[in-house]
């Protein structure tokens, strides 16, 4: 084994997924697949002879020991593993609607060959190792064939060597702010990880994460431990991250604070339905170089029905996060929450100051003087929010899921184009080319609605004070541009 497949291997989305927040496993890989200088051959984990014990349902073969550094401590832990498994394959095949998963022919840690048709799970004491302090791991076995994985599960959730990147020591448990020592409430730490770790075997099979990345891998699947272990609520201790530092980018997260956006998951799912997420990995298999923005547009665009916008809709998501944590007894909204969790989430970060500029991925909460509406063009989206004892507090909810939309230098053309006011207010015209002295607009039936002076490059704004009736309208360059079409839709 070299050392560039045995670190790909080892650092592959070592989930750290739940309670302390330990760093990522899968910024670790970034870090390191992106810079060969730091590449260290991590440590082997072994049987330490041992005899390998099997356990075997319909999809999957679990492979553990019973003495020695990775062993089990009962029986009750194998079979809850084995029922977990075969729970949360069900819930991503059947209900969720996930393509299948591909297995390693043999398994990494105790080399057992695969039986054909069963997908491999071996129990280890993952904090026994450099990576110490994850509950669980999903990783394929060789580059070259990046969608083949196995999981490998902590045995007994209690540290097995000093870590001083989380401050544990040897034989420290696992803990929960929840659920406080899971090597005792094994069985929840168990679940939530299965179900974790499962669903990154689904996203692998059709994402090669050694050439791609999104914080949709840790959204989601953390968002499916929710659908599936309800019970354990551990995604809440990952949200404070995000609800304090409103107005930063999905796109541009550490993957750990990807966590946070199990939020937007749970949204989605309540306005689509669970298998909303089979399309939206289906779309990044094809194109993987894409944003989650792109992947949800073209979603939304395909299943969300002719009256559904992506920039609405993310919108419609901000405005209803804001009412969490105490704010939530001020839901204002005459439909039902989207989770039921929403009391015990913090409260989000009220701004004071307009945000210079909003990055496509983002929203902002802004409370202003006097309530006065914030002058702001970065972004997509903007209301506001009445909450409070006596709905005697205003708050602006600023969104934008995609960037802007940028003409190409040499054309010169109106956007958005088919123009509907009720998502946006201004209609665009440019860049303007050499020799223009503006643009003019006229209805269908040529009568001129405005006339706008201009020069070269620039790019011209019209937000009518009366909007015209929908339909054909025509716009040109002046002086003696031709007529080109814009469409007005209400």
């Amino acid at each position: 084994m070299n050392v560039f497949y045995a670190v790909f291997l080892v650092a592959l989305l070592f989930s750290l997924s739940f309670g302390d927040g330990e760093r990522c496993g899968t910024v670790r890989f970034i870090e390191e697949f992106k810079n060969p200088q730091k590449r260290t051959l991590a440590k082997g984990y072994n049987a330490e002879n041992f005899p390998v014990r099997e356990k075997r349902t319909e999809h999957f073969i679990i492979y553990y020991v019973t003495e020695g550094t990775h062993a089990v401590k009962t029986q009750a832990y194998i079979d809850s593993l084995a029922k977990y498994l075969e729970y949360a394959y069900n819930l991503h095949k059947d209900t969720l609607g996930m393509k299948s998963i591909f297995g390693l022919d043999t398994s990494y840690y105790y080399e057992k060959i695969v039986p054909s048709g069963l997908y491999p799970v071996e129990v280890i004491d993952t904090g026994a190792e450099k990576y110490c302090g994850a509950y669980g791991l999903t990783f394929p076995n060789d580059i070259r064939m990046p969608r083949k994985t196995q999981i490998a599960i902590e045995n007994d959730f209690i540290y097995g060597v000093n870590c001083p990147e989380v401050g544990k020591r040897q034989g420290d448990p696992f803990t929960s702010n929840i659920h406080g020592n899971y090597s005792k409430n094994w069985y929840l730490a168990l679940k939530v990880t299965v179900f974790h770790e499962l669903y990154h075997s689904f996203q692998l099979a059709q994402f090669d994460i050694s050439k791609y990345y999104t914080f949709w891998l840790e959204a989601s699947a953390v968002g499916v431990e929710e659908i599936g272990a309800p019970e354990v609520d551990d995604y809440i201790d990952y949200l404070s991250n995000i609800f304090k530092n409103p107005g930063k980018s999905m796109e541009n997260l550490k993957p750990i604070d990807g966590y946070g956006y199990v939020t937007l998951y749970l949204f989605l799912s309540s306005e689509f339905g669970l298998k909303f997420d089979s399309y939206i990995w289906d779309y990044f298999s094809k194109s993987p170089k894409e944003s989650f923005a792109v992947q949800l547009g073209r979603y939304v665009n395909l299943h969300g029905g002719k009256d559904k916008d992506v920039e609405d809709l993310f919108h419609k998501y901000a405005t209803n996060i804001f009412f969490s944590g105490s704010r939530e007894a001020s839901w204002p909204y005459p439909y039902k929450r989207f989770s039921d969790d929403m009391r015990k989430w913090p409260n989000w970060k009220i701004k004071t100051s307009v945000p210079p500029y909003l990055p496509a991925g983002t929203f902002d909460f802004l409370r202003t003087p006097n309530g006065a509406a914030p002058s702001t063009d970065s972004v997509a989206r903007i209301s506001s929010l009445k909450f409070g004892k006596d709905n005697d507090s205003t708050v602006w909810v600023l969104s934008r899921l995609s960037p802007p939309f940028v003409p190409p230098f040499k054309e010169f053309v109106a956007y958005p184009n088919p123009w509907r006011p009720k998502r946006s207010d201004k209609v665009k015209f440019g860049p303007l080319p050499k020799n223009s002295s503006g643009v003019e607009i006229r209805s269908a039936n040529g009568t001129l609605l405005k006339r706008i002076d201009g020069k070269a490059e620039d790019t011209l704004t019209w937000q009518p004070e009366k909007l015209p009736a929908p339909g054909i309208l025509y716009y040109r360059t002046l002086p003696h541009g031709k007529n080109k079409v814009l469409i007005l839709e209400y």
